[in-house]
């Protein structure tokens, strides 16, 4: 009966990540409608600079001691500071809606909440819990873009904003009384021996390393669908549905991908339990996924053409099966009364990758599309070697003995 609910909490969390970002989708999902209503182009793409900075943000405000021992503060919040603004965003000024976007960014304090939870209920299963609740965020994606369009021309793209927001808000509401005490990351943790010792050793060389060990994940996932719909739309020329059809595969490859890479870290890890052979089976497969997708970036650049980019997508999306090792790794590689505040540290490291990606990469897509795309690969690589040598050091868990 507990495995039961341990795997209901799992959904839970799953719900309130597919339900955050089916909302957080129709900013591009509906922007056709927010251009005719006196939004510029250029205003969204810097709504969207915006929202990166308050993912980063995120994960710096996370960090605080007062919220990463309170879940039950933290899921509300993250979910008010998206839904009100999601609420707000159809009636504001086209000024404010950066500000908005920006605060919807924090959205992602939920994810080492999350993280922390699945570590303390599961072990070697805990990459493939974590790829179901990451999956949530493509999920969402996917639903957004088919729902929000659905219901602008039904009840109109204001109201559309607006329905999704309170479900936003009712999606936290059941989480937080939902979610048994038992389930809840504080829960079972040891008390450390000072904020400084805490600190110390999780600001480690090897939570820096980790950190950017996802780096490259996190800046290729930001970066790649602008940069196919470049290539299809200016260089190849293709229909616009087409070009749909390949941003719908790489979310839905995304998705699977996450829950796959998920499956088979748990699989080549299942009867260990001791912290560094589990950290060593997750990382190696981090690694592979790296190392796969470079083979999807390679062939959209050496064979720019409807198919490569069709099929380059699909594979380069495996880049995503990272998502649930890394996220396994503060609960693996950490004392447990650690694992929530490495979860913001690794998170605040990781996704400085959203700050910078974008526009790295758009503005070498502007001087050269060849230099864009071997930067891609780079990163690839770059994630190959940080994980490689992630693998070899002492973990945080291990210094603590």
């Amino acid at each position: 009966m507990r495995e039961l609910s341990k795997i209901g909490v799992v959904l839970l969390d799953l719900a309130y990540m597919s339900v955050n970002f089916s909302a957080l989708t129709l900013l591009a999902a509906l922007s056709t409608y927010l251009e005719t209503s006196g939004v510029s182009k250029s205003l969204i793409m810097v709504s969207s600079a915006a929202y990166s900075a308050g993912i980063f943000i995120a994960f710096l405000a996370g960090h605080s001691r007062y919220l990463e021992t309170r879940p039950r503060l933290v899921i509300p919040l993250a979910a008010i500071l998206a839904g009100v603004p999601q609420i707000l965003i159809p009636f504001s000024t086209p000024t404010a809606l950066p500000i908005l976007r920006f605060l919807q960014g924090l959205v992602m304090m939920c994810l080492p909440i999350f993280s922390s939870q699945v570590g303390m209920l599961f072990v070697s299963a805990r990459p493939f819990y974590m790829g179901v609740i990451i999956s949530g965020i493509f999920i969402g994606g996917i639903v957004g873009e088919t729902l929000g369009p659905a219901l602008a021309q039904s009840i109109g793209w204001r109201e559309a904003f607006v329905v999704l927001g309170v479900a936003m808000l009712v999606m936290a509401a059941v989480w937080c009384l939902a979610t048994p005490s038992w389930a809840l990351p504080i829960h079972g943790a040891k008390p450390s021996n000072s904020d400084r010792d805490r600190k110390m050793r999780v600001l480690s060389g090897f939570t820096v390393l980790w950190g950017f060990s996802f780096f490259p994940t996190i800046w290729i996932v930001f970066t790649l669908a602008p940069m196919m719909r470049l290539l299809l739309e200016t260089t190849l020329h293709v229909p616009s549905n087409f070009a749909a059809l390949v941003s719908r595969a790489l979310e839905v490859s995304y998705a699977l991908w996450t829950v796959v890479l998920g499956l088979v870290a748990y699989l080549v890890s299942r009867g260990i339990s001791d912290p560094r052979g589990l950290f060593k089976r997750f990382a190696s497969v981090q690694l592979a996924s790296f190392a796969i997708s470079i083979a999807g970036l390679a062939l959209i650049a050496a064979h720019p053409s409807r198919e490569a980019v069709l099929v380059g997508a699909i594979v380069a999306g495996i880049i995503q099966g990272t998502g649930p090792t890394f996220w396994s790794t503060p609960s693996t590689a950490y004392p447990p009364e650690l694992a929530t505040r490495a979860g913001y540290m690794l998170g605040l490291i990781s996704n400085s990758a959203a700050m910078v990606g974008p526009f790295t990469t758009l503005a070498l897509q502007s001087l050269s599309p060849a230099a864009a795309w071997a930067s891609l690969l780079a990163m690839n690589i770059v994630g190959v070697l940080l994980t490689g040598i992630g693998m070899r050091m002492r973990l945080p868990i291990e210094e603590a003995r």
